[in-house]
């Protein structure tokens, strides 16, 4: 099954923030390259969301994709993969996880 992918404004800041800070660190190619795998791997999330095992720490549901090193925090239900976060590998999830923010709107 193709689900439809749809991403929170908080998780389309994350990829802003990561492509502005790999640019302004390892230039502009870099860059462009790094964010095209990790738009891809979250492509790919439309067939693969349930291969991925649960990360039910913080919220029932949600489960994690690593890509490069950045996971991706998604939940899944039905045809919909919703993309939450995406925060950098060295990052305390739970930090910046905040689960008010999206509680109602899942």
């Amino acid at each position: 099954m193709k689900r439809k992918l749809l991403y929170r404004p908080e998780a389309l800041a994350d990829l802003s923030d990561t492509e502005t800070y790999t640019r302004f660190t390892w230039a502009s190619e870099q860059a462009k390259c790094y964010i095209a795998a990790l738009v891809s791997d979250i492509k790919l999330l439309r067939v693969s969301a349930l291969q991925n095992p649960p990360y039910e720490s913080v919220y029932l549901g949600l489960r994690r994709k690593r890509s490069g090193m950045h996971h991706v925090y998604y939940l899944t239900s039905g045809d919909i993969v919703e993309v939450l976060k995406i925060i950098h590998v060295q990052r305390d999830p739970g930090t910046h996880l905040r689960v008010e923010t999206w509680r109602d709107e899942a």
